[in-house]
């Protein structure tokens, strides 16, 4: 009995040892699974998945075409001269509109411009004041197709705008002696008027050598260095649009006025022989006797551009100081009438002074002509034409009308 339960005893040793063998088998084969698992028979698998399913497989996405512009959308106030400018990044742009908004019919998109890369995209103007825009900016990426983004802003309303007044008018006709003049309805500070200026450009067929000086601080002139020459083709251009006069002042202007210079016109007035001399391009065409101011009233010596025409006018002496009920004072309806200064200087038709015309001054400083001399000359005359006065004791001042060439060329460009 002994020896049998020592041999039951022993087997059941041999079979735990077996038990113990086949464990440190399965044990061993799971480790090498775990390294490899292509050498691991039925449900040996990856590391991925304890279930012993496929790998998961790692995807990189190719992210869309960013577009983005340099006013955040919805942005107020936006000041007039932004460079607005679109941009895309992992892709490129195929095309940026920008319209105001609500667009009124017929309205066309801004004018930009495209980089050759076709990266980025420039407006080419200045923006409207207290204007609402709509920008559409489309692009493309790599690879994850086209995309479409849009924005809006709305500009700034300035406390004033700048405009300007110009005497000259498109398709006319001038003399040689025609001022160009730039009337502002703000005055610009002297830190400003050098950008004012640059904003301001004069064209001439052929080209002349000419220049811009301050009348006052509302007010600017162009004129050559010598009169215009005969027939001369010119243009003014105007680009205030976008300018930033600081305190709240915004100039919105954009225009172009092309206008020429006629025949060459030139008419010499001497106060002590009494004659008046008509030139065109240097050729006498005729001579007139005249009146010119008396002592009391000379009329100004120096260079004159005619500045106005009217063929009846009332001549008053109150708009000239001189009370109408005084002894020199006169109210009177005068024809033929072209004006020379601001200061009440005209030449025009005097029937009241024919006698003494050619040997006597006896008016208020106007230039006087015979009716038919005066006719002649009122239909004769451009706005611009030269009328030299000589040999009176007072001078023209720059101011007065367009005395502009009472300024010598050296001290005008200085």
């Amino acid at each position: 009995m002994g020896c049998m339960r020592t041999t039951v005893a022993t087997r059941h040793a041999r079979h735990a040892l077996v038990a113990l063998g086949a464990s440190l088998v399965l044990l061993t084969v799971s480790c090498s699974t775990g390294g490899s698992g292509s050498r691991a028979g039925g449900g040996g698998g990856q590391t991925a998945g304890a279930s012993g399913g496929p790998a998961a497989t790692t995807t990189t996405t190719t992210p869309p075409v960013q577009l983005a512009a340099n006013v955040g959308d919805k942005s107020t106030s936006v000041p007039l001269n932004v460079p607005l400018k679109v941009t895309a990044a992992l892709g490129t742009l195929t095309k940026v509109t920008v319209l105001p908004t609500p667009a009124p019919a017929g309205a066309k998109a801004l004018v930009g411009l495209m980089t050759a890369d076709h990266r980025s995209w420039a407006l080419g103007a200045p923006l409207d004041p207290g204007t609402t825009y709509s920008v559409t900016a489309e692009g493309v990426g790599a690879a994850a197709g086209a995309t479409t983004k849009k924005w809006t802003f709305t500009t700034l309303q300035p406390t004033k705008q700048l405009h300007t007044r110009i005497n000259v008018f498109d398709g006319k006709v001038y003399g040689v002696g025609m001022p160009l003049i730039v009337t502002l309805t703000s005055p610009i500070p002297k830190a400003k008027r050098a950008e004012v200026v640059k904003r301001l450009t004069v064209t001439t067929t052929p080209s002349l050598t000419g220049g811009w000086r301050w009348f006052s601080s509302s007010e600017v002139h162009w004129r050559p260095a010598v009169y215009w020459p005969a027939h001369t083709k010119a243009s003014i251009k105007v680009d205030f649009a976008g300018l930033d006069l600081g305190g709240g002042v915004w100039g919105v202007d954009g225009r172009t006025i092309s206008f020429s210079i006629g025949d060459s016109h030139y008419s010499k007035v001497d106060a002590v022989t009494h004659q008046m001399t008509v030139t065109v391009n240097g050729a006498v065409v005729k001579t007139m006797p005249v009146s010119t101011g008396r002592d009391k009233y000379p009329t100004k010596s120096g260079i004159h551009a005619v500045n106005d025409k009217e063929a009846t006018k009332i001549m008053d002496s109150a708009t000239v100081g001189i009370p109408r009920n005084s002894p020199d004072g006169y109210y009177e309806t005068v024809l033929w009438d072209v004006r020379i200064s601001n200061s009440g200087e005209f030449v025009h038709a005097a029937p009241w002074s024919t006698g003494s015309q050619g040997n006597s001054n006896v008016s208020h400083g106007c230039v006087n002509l015979s009716p038919a001399d005066g006719q002649w000359f009122f239909t004769f005359t451009q706005l611009g034409d030269v009328v030299e006065v000589v040999n009176t004791p007072e001078q023209l001042q720059p101011y007065n009308g367009y005395g502009d060439w009472q300024v010598p060329w050296s001290t005008w460009s200085a």
